[in-house]
């Protein structure tokens, strides 16, 4: 196998990640795996020791993300990947965080390169990025829905729920010791909904039932996040800007993979979008996941 070429960040979308609105506090460095852990069938834990010049405090961020950037299957080109950091830590002069890596089927980059990670593994990052986050709005309930590549997500959000505030959290994911790990804020109510291993991930439609009949339940003037499979968040998305008509601040709504899609093409789409958008405005303009759908 030929070593990968060096990395053009974004290819020919570079222009878009080079941003400065994008790149705006975000640097390139390394992080090193110290720590392989199964926390359930269908997650591993890698803990990693960061080798990394930018602020530490943006590893705190609630929902901070970065790019891993991986071999492409074939080895002759470089990928990146977005992943959540589920947790920052500092020992001593060391910094450490955890990413979590969903496992599926087939042989894309991500599960490639994993099947390869031992201690003493690096690989060149970039980030942190803060992601969408809930809109707390005081006397308004905060309804969360996600799958298992989304808990990471949650976990950050729930670490850092406002005092007291109102919410319910549906989460479906085929193992029950991911939900007992995530945090249980006063006044947060969580929905485990279990999916068998032989159901396929995106396609049961439990958050899309949940979060319509959460809907009915909630007729108040609520908020709402979700992240998971683009075509079950696009129907959430749906339900709640147009057949309630919530503004669309109040709806943070991201798909974070799509079933039938690689995460290649999935990322190319977005970068394409932003490079639209870009050539109608100079400054970095926040899009919605849905504004165009490919």
């Amino acid at each position: 196998m030929t070593d990968p070429i060096p990395v053009v960040y974004g290819g020919r979308h570079r222009r878009v990640l080079e941003h400065p609105d994008h790149r705006k506090g975000i640097n390139h460095g390394m992080m090193t795996i110290t720590t392989i852990i199964d926390v359930a069938p269908s997650v591993v834990r890698l803990e990693a020791l960061l080798d990394h010049e930018g602020d530490a405090s943006r590893w705190l961020a609630t929902n901070p993300a970065l790019r891993l950037e991986l071999p492409d299957v074939d080895g002759s080109s470089t990928v990146s990947r977005v992943y959540t950091v589920r947790s920052y830590r500092e020992v001593g002069s060391r910094r450490l965080i955890d990413v979590d890596i969903v496992r599926h089927t087939g042989d894309s980059p991500v599960m490639q390169w994993l099947s390869g990670v031992r201690r003493g593994t690096s690989v060149r990052i970039l980030g942190p990025r803060p992601h969408f986050c809930p809109s707390f709005i005081d006397g308004r309930p905060a309804l969360l829905f996600a799958d298992e590549t989304a808990i990471p997500a949650l976990t950050t959000i729930l670490r850092d729920w406002p005092e007291a505030h109102p919410g319910l959290v549906w989460a479906e994911t085929p193992d029950r010791a991911v939900i007992d790990e995530i945090p249980r804020p006063q006044g947060v109510e969580i929905h485990w909904l279990p999916r068998a291993v032989p159901e396929a991930p995106g396609t049961t439609g439990r958050l899309v039932d949940a979060a319509i009949e959460a809907s009915a339940v909630h007729p108040e003037p609520i908020t709402v996040w979700a992240c998971g499979e683009h075509q079950e968040m696009r129907r959430i998305r749906d339900h709640f800007r147009r057949d309630r008509e919530m503004r669309r601040e109040d709806v943070q709504v991201f798909g974070y993979w799509r079933r039938g899609r690689t995460s290649s093409q999935i990322d190319e789409a977005r970068l394409q979008r932003y490079e639209e958008a870009l050539a109608l405005n100079p400054r970095m303009t926040v899009l919605d996941d849905f504004d165009v759908d490919d």
